[in-house]
């Protein structure tokens, strides 16, 4: 059994997350989607191996890795995936960016889901491009795509192409079959590329099931970019390095045509090492980890439960989704660290109609989980 309830020293200056904030002692950050658990085993002996050798030149990827990824994306999601058809980038949202300048053009329409993690809005408004936002819609606690507002949106504004998240970061679901076809059917419908972020597709719980929208028909494949990424899942967000998947050629040349000439292309030795790594001996890990999470996440619905604190349904992702609104305050994530010093990512950061919503991250111990409901808990404002 992996030992996820070891608690880790990151106490470094380098450490965004657990950055010191003057006047707070005991903060517990809850906030950065990066993970308070130490890599898999196996990870941390590739990364030492090459550490050891003491050269760090340019690498490229081998069969050996191409296998690797491949291999994950076929026992973990079903998908069959040529490796030729594999571009990579030192991370996901550059593959993003990159999609956005090589497949569209200056005063295009992009259309995004909201609440969405918010560098790939920015990424679409840096570009010169229109950034068209169809509201998710939130059915009591469960968030849900707003088919009719997508739809006429798209045929309203000419949209070129859909930046899509799967499993969604932060409204937490993971989009089952039928809402991925009709995705897809109206892209298909009106001549538009997908660019599908999943960086979280292994954080998956019981009764759900990833699927990449590209997997789904060959129709779907031709038109999609699939920006995948062994950083979030095995904790080496700092090691950046990112596969994306793009199986028509013209448009899969063009996006490595735009990467080559920003300089920003390939990956760097120890993404390489660690992704093949991850992917290769990752399997157990990785379930242990989801049942670790999903005690997590029952941990903190059930002690939420009656406050004012609703915690939004979580299919996905290891971050929650949490309405503040009841307790009517101004910034609920300024009062959360104010008053328990605990850090919060804000909701205007995912979108600037969330403004009342907190997203917290439960990739850590559970002693810290605890201890952060503890302090929640105290607090008059929630009850």
């Amino acid at each position: 059994m992996i030992n996820f309830d070891e608690l880790i020293d990151r106490n470094t200056p380098e450490d965004i997350k657990h950055a010191k904030i003057d006047g707070i002692n005991d903060l517990i950050p809850m906030w950065v989607a990066d993970m308070d658990f130490k890599s898999p085993v196996e990870v941390i002996e590739a990364l030492t191996e090459q550490a050891q050798r003491g050269v760090f030149g340019y690498p490229e990827a081998d069969e050996s890795y191409d296998k690797a990824v491949t291999g994950w994306y076929k026992r973990r999601y079903g998908w069959d995936v040529d490796p030729k058809t594999v571009l990579k980038m030192p991370g996901v949202v550059l593959g993003i960016s990159d999609s956005i300048m090589a497949l569209t053009k200056e005063g295009d329409s992009i259309l995004i889901f909201e609440p969405l993690y918010g560098p790939i809005g920015r990424a679409v408004k840096g570009s010169g491009r229109n950034l068209i936002v169809s509201d998710l819609v939130l059915n009591d606690s469960r968030y849900e795509i707003d088919f009719e507002d997508f739809e006429n949106k798209v045929r309203e504004n000419d949209v070129k192409m859909l930046i899509f998240c799967n499993p969604h970061n932060p409204a937490g679901r993971v989009w089952n079959r039928e809402e991925l076809m009709k995705v897809g059917d109206i892209c298909l419908k009106n001549h538009m590329v997908i660019v599908c972020d999943e960086i979280h597709a292994d954080f998956v719980y019981r009764g759900h099931k990833h699927i990449p929208i590209a997997s789904l028909s060959e129709e779907l494949k031709k038109i999609t970019v699939t920006c995948t990424s062994a950083t979030k899942s095995f904790n080496i967000a700092g090691i950046q390095a990112a596969n994306i998947v793009i199986a028509d050629d013209s448009m899969r040349r063009a996006v490595d045509r735009y990467s080559l000439t920003t300089g920003a292309y390939g990956l760097n030795i120890m993404g390489l090492v660690a992704t093949r790594a991850a992917y290769t001996y990752g399997d157990k890990w990785m379930d242990e980890l989801i049942s670790y999470l999903e005690g997590n996440i029952e941990l903190v619905k059930n002690r939420l439960a009656g406050t004012k604190l609703k915690v939004t349904d979580i299919e996905g992702t290891y971050l929650m989704w949490i309405d503040a609104s009841s307790m009517g305050l101004e910034d609920p994530s300024k009062f959360f660290l104010d008053k328990a010093h605990i850090r919060f990512s804000e909701g205007t950061f995912f979108s600037k109609k969330a403004d009342q919503f907190i997203r917290m991250n439960v990739a850590c111990p559970r002693s810290v989980v605890n201890e952060a409901l503890d302090r929640i808990l105290k607090l008059p404002e929630i009850h």
